[in-house]
């Protein structure tokens, strides 16, 4: 189990490293706040690759295929995991979690 949370989060802190290294580099002046509901991560043929997003009292990190398919599902008490026919395949669930292990 501890595997699986390891693996599935290494994208998540990718793409988390992504967002915070293209900010570092930016040359103009950015505001010290940035408001939206919707970050989009595309890839050179215009697909949403991942999509950072809230949905009413959740937050999500939505990880797709290079079809558009939706793979994971992360949320702030879940991972969900879909398959290519777009049938969940895996789920991870905070309350199967043990504190502190």
């Amino acid at each position: 189990m501890k595997r699986v949370v390891r693996v599935t989060m290494l994208p998540v802190a990718g793409i988390l490293l992504l967002i915070g290294a293209l900010w570092a580099q930016s040359r103009t002046q950015i505001p010290a706040v940035v408001r939206t509901q919707r970050i989009e991560l595309m890839d050179r043929e215009g697909r949403i690759r991942a999509e950072l997003k809230t949905s009413g009292e959740d937050t999500l990190l939505a990880l797709y295929d290079g079809q558009g398919r939706l793979r994971t599902l992360v949320g702030t008490e879940s991972v969900v995991f879909y398959g290519a026919d777009g049938k969940i395949k895996g789920r991870i669930d905070a309350s199967m979690l043990q504190e502190g292990k």
